[in-house]
């Protein structure tokens, strides 16, 4: 199947065929519907659920993932095309940061997030993540391949193992994430408070103030009254004065406090649970997190997602003969931009030490810019830092013992044996 080909599809000209539409459902083991849809239980429309997956995203789109090659023990970053795609430019249509965010925050709304990879005569060319209303796994020739509806109506067909599939909450299904059930109460909760909050607020934002009868009356005459003493007291056509005249028939109080009392208790819960479910808190969302709080942050949520992307990414883009040679894509962030000025410099002086990084490196880790070319690439480190053999070169040689690699000084040269005294007569 030509993956370039399936992708201009979508994007462009309508497929020829029916895109797959009558192949046979796939069958799985638990469960006999083989279909996902990514409903959120329009989680996306409550504001505190977009903010908590806006904060999680955003973070998460911080990414610098990379090509690299582990050989002989050693990890050499690869500068190519791929890195370029992966870093700068995944498609057409997006940034990085733009298509990391998008993964991500599927993600965490759906439990699912699907990744096309396209390839023109074996090179990767770019990078796209399917927004499908509907993916169905069906079998074709016993592989099994994933039917991609979208909301356009269009249907096309991409063998499953060809696309990256993300998962969260993977336990019921073979195939895919959990949906979000346990979050439906909290959900309707929160909905519910929107909605009674907005009604209620748009009543005291009406409501100038209280008349109150002093004499038992009928409900009809009530609002009789009530109109008569609005016409006559509250209306600018007929009281441009502005000064209000009554009997003692009635007892006007006017509101002036336009507050509306908020169940405080109850809309905290709510967003507790929201924020538990996504795995962030008030800090991260806010973005007043300390390094401890985003560190934490990272392990817990980033990492796993970061370790699911990253192999995704390397079982699509390599074959099993370049994975070999130790072609991989590694999905990390940048934890040290989250530590404050006193720990990136203890962190700085620790890798000069130990001669770990290049001069440009430290540079990096302060924000400022490279220096480049040779001067930039050279190594710092410490001269209080030496090489081991040095050092047990040095210890040994100090206590008087010899090492292998130091030959074994010669015998000290022996002194003259005494001779006769010259008389100046050897030559007769």
């Amino acid at each position: 199947m030509n993956i370039r080909g399936l992708f201009q599809s979508i994007f462009g000209k309508r497929p020829t065929g029916d895109g797959g539409s009558n192949l046979p459902a796939f069958r799985l083991l638990s469960s006999f519907d083989s279909s996902f849809t990514p409903f959120s239980g329009r989680a996306w429309d409550i504001a505190t659920v977009r903010a908590a997956v806006d904060a999680w995203a955003r973070n998460a789109a911080k990414i610098q993932p990379r090509h690299i090659r582990r050989a002989s023990g050693r990890r050499e970053d690869m500068s190519d095309y791929i890195n370029r795609i992966l870093q700068s430019k995944p498609n057409p249509y997006m940034t990085a940061y733009a298509f990391y965010y998008r993964v991500a925050a599927q993600f965490a709304v759906y439990n699912n997030a699907f990744i096309l990879p396209v390839f023109d005569g074996g090179k990767l060319t770019a990078l796209y993540p399917i927004n499908a209303s509907r993916v169905d796994l069906v079998e074709y020739m016993g592989q099994m391949y994933a039917r991609l509806t979208f909301a356009t109506g269009s249907v096309y067909t991409v063998p499953y193992e060809q696309i990256i599939h993300l998962r969260r909450h993977y336990l019921d299904n073979d195939i895919f994430g959990d949906n979000n059930t346990p979050l439906t109460p909290t959900l309707e909760t929160a909905d519910s408070f929107n909605k009674s909050m907005s009604k209620f607020a748009k009543l005291v934002s009406v409501i100038r103030g209280i008349l109150k009868a002093n004499s038992v009356t009928k409900q009809e005459d009530l609002n009789s009254r009530r109109d008569d003493f609005i016409r006559d007291n509250l209306r600018m056509e007929t009281n441009g004065a502005g000064v209000i005249v009554i009997d003692n028939k009635y007892e006007y109080t006017p509101i002036t406090q336009k507050e509306t009392p908020l169940p405080v208790g109850q809309l905290e819960f709510v967003r507790r649970e929201i924020y538990d479910y996504f795995g962030v808190n008030e800090d991260i969302v806010q973005n007043k997190a300390d390094a401890e709080k985003m560190d934490a942050f990272y392990r817990g949520q980033l990492a796993p997602f970061y370790m699911q992307l990253a192999q995704g990414l390397t079982n699509a883009l390599f074959t099993e003969r370049e994975q070999g040679f130790g072609n991989e894509i590694v999905c990390e962030l940048d934890r040290i931009q989250f530590e404050t000025l006193d720990k990136r410099v203890s962190a700085a002086q620790f890798l000069t030490n130990i001669g770990a990084v290049s001069l440009d490196q430290v540079l990096d880790i302060f924000g400022f810019p490279p220096i480049g070319g040779e001067e930039g690439a050279r190594r710092v480190q410490t001269l209080n830092m030496v090489n081991a053999d040095i050092i047990d070169k040095y210890q040994l040689g100090s206590t008087g013992q010899t090492t292998e690699t130091d030959p074994l000084p010669d015998d000290p040269p022996k002194d003259p044996e005494p001779t006769e005294p010259k008389t100046g007569k050897e030559g007769q």
